[in-house]
């Protein structure tokens, strides 16, 4: 596995140094495949937005980082993204409503020049004619009338998020997409240009990541930005979703930017996390190559949290950084670095 992962990284890196045309890159772009996903429980508004508060944790070690970007869940991937200056965006989630209303995202940023005028398409007053935009975007595709239902359902808990995003950028004095022109100009740019996708996809499945992948290298570009919000407490980070992260192309500058609620004693939650939900968020940056490392490194039931106690953690802020060989927890020395760096 060791092998194989220089190959592809020396593979990537020279490919890098050739030259292809944009209108060839968005055609790979356009052409990633993606799984059929299956209506499931979380089906619900309130998985169409985001809980997590204080992602500004991460705009500094983000920022400028462009290249291609994935991320799960909503809106909230956006300020993420006009933060690393993102040229080539996959949003892919495994709930078909989230994908949903990543689509209706993408329409409402195109029919607004401000940050007023997308947020007024989500209120109740404005609903004829947000579904005239869903209509013009997407009224020849099988999926219309789920996108419309998927608007109804949406809406209340996205004016909720607009309500607490309000709170907390006043209370921590922060700029998300929306409180930002220069933000939301950018995001706007990549939408107009065709460079958001909304994919449907499971960071463990056969297809989607692994088509992504794909459309990177041949597009020459490195996914510099990886955000996996909180998905990771849920599995082991084995079989098919090791295969999926391995092999993406990522270079020296690329990040993994992660979420944990769990084991609240050792990952402090972020100080304003908990506005939203009765858990808050320790928030994590790894860069990219390091990531890889640990999933190659063949330990049979590899857990978020193994990684992450081997971190830098600033106990005051909530927030940590890894970037430890895996080859510390064959020395004994697998504790937690832990004290507070803040």
């Amino acid at each position: 596995m060791k092998i194989r992962f220089i190959i592809l990284l020396f593979s990537f890196t020279t490919c890098l140094n050739q030259k292809i045309d944009p209108q060839e890159q968005k055609q790979f772009f356009d052409g990633t495949s993606q799984e059929n996903l299956k209506p499931t429980k979380w089906d619900t508004g309130d998985t169409t937005i985001t809980n997590e508060d204080r992602l500004d944790l991460f705009e500094k070690h983000i920022k400028g980082k462009g290249g291609g970007y994935i991320g799960v869940g909503s809106s909230q991937n956006l300020s993420l993204i006009a933060w690393a200056q993102s040229d080539w965006v996959w949003l892919m989630d495994f709930t078909r409503i989230v994908v949903a209303v990543n689509t209706i995202n993408i329409a409402f940023i195109k029919e607004s020049d401000t940050p007023e005028k997308f947020r007024s398409l989500w209120s109740k007053s404005s609903h004829e004619k947000s579904v005239e935009i869903i209509k013009k975007h997407y009224g020849d595709s099988s999926d219309y009338n789920f996108l419309v239902q998927s608007l109804v359902k949406s809406r209340p808990y996205q004016l909720r998020r607009f309500k607490n995003d309000d709170l907390n950028t006043e209370k921590y004095k922060f700029s998300l997409w929306l409180y930002d022109i220069k933000l939301y100009s950018y995001i706007r740019k990549l939408a107009l240009e065709g460079r958001i996708r909304a994919v449907m996809g499971d960071l463990r499945g056969p297809v989607t990541v692994g088509s992504i992948s794909d459309a990177a290298r041949r597009m020459q570009i490195p996914v510099r930005l990886v955000y996996f919000s909180n998905a990771e407490e849920y599995f082991d980070l084995t079989g098919q979703f090791k295969e999926n992260w391995t092999n993406l192309p990522v270079d020296e500058t690329s990040v993994i930017v992660r979420t944990v609620s769990v084991n609240r004693w050792h990952y402090p939650w972020a100080p304003g996390s908990d506005l939203s939900t009765d858990r808050g968020f320790h928030y994590n940056i790894q860069p990219a190559i390091n990531y890889q490392k640990w999933l190659a490194s063949n330990q049979k039931k590899l857990k978020v949290e193994t990684i992450l106690k081997t971190g830098e953690i600033d106990k005051k802020n909530g927030f940590s950084i890894v970037d430890s060989d895996p080859g510390i927890l064959k020395t004994g020395t697998d504790q937690a670095k832990g004290g507070s760096s803040g």
